[in-house]
């Protein structure tokens, strides 16, 4: 089945979110957010249509722009034992959003964030001053 231009709209914002998600941003950024929340719309859309993708190809895109939301959430915790706690809540999409990925953007950006906060954690707990 072809890909609608709504569809194709989603898999690049999709891909420009996990791109984001990945890199370290400023506390004060607000483009995830308000590109997440254009990807819930998007997505809603695309269930109502009539020319919808597989339920399987629906599911993964639910589950992706789930675990963005589920990110940006816990970003917004206070503390790094709770960030680290929500992050291992997080599902990582299991397929990559494109074909140049060898693994899913939102399984790496789940790494790196997890590292994050661990090591967040361990310089909390043993006093060091972190460089991050």
């Amino acid at each position: 089945m072809v890909a609608t231009r709504l569809e194709l709209n989603l898999m690049r914002l999709l891909s420009r979110c996990e791109a984001l998600a990945a890199e370290r941003r400023d506390p004060e950024e607000w483009r995830l957010e308000k590109y997440v929340a254009a990807l819930e719309d998007m997505l809603r859309e695309l269930k109502k249509q009539a020319s919808k993708p597989a339920p399987e190809l629906l599911n993964e895109y639910s589950r992706k722009v789930d675990f963005l939301k589920g990110l940006l959430e816990a970003e917004k915790l206070s503390s790094s034992t709770e960030k680290a706690l929500a992050n291992q809540f997080l599902a990582p999409g299991r397929t990559p959003t494109t074909a140049k990925e060898r693994t899913p953007a939102t399984k790496t950006v789940h790494l790196q964030t997890k590292a994050r906060c661990t090591g967040k954690m361990r310089s909390e707990l043993l006093g060091t001053v972190s460089s991050a």
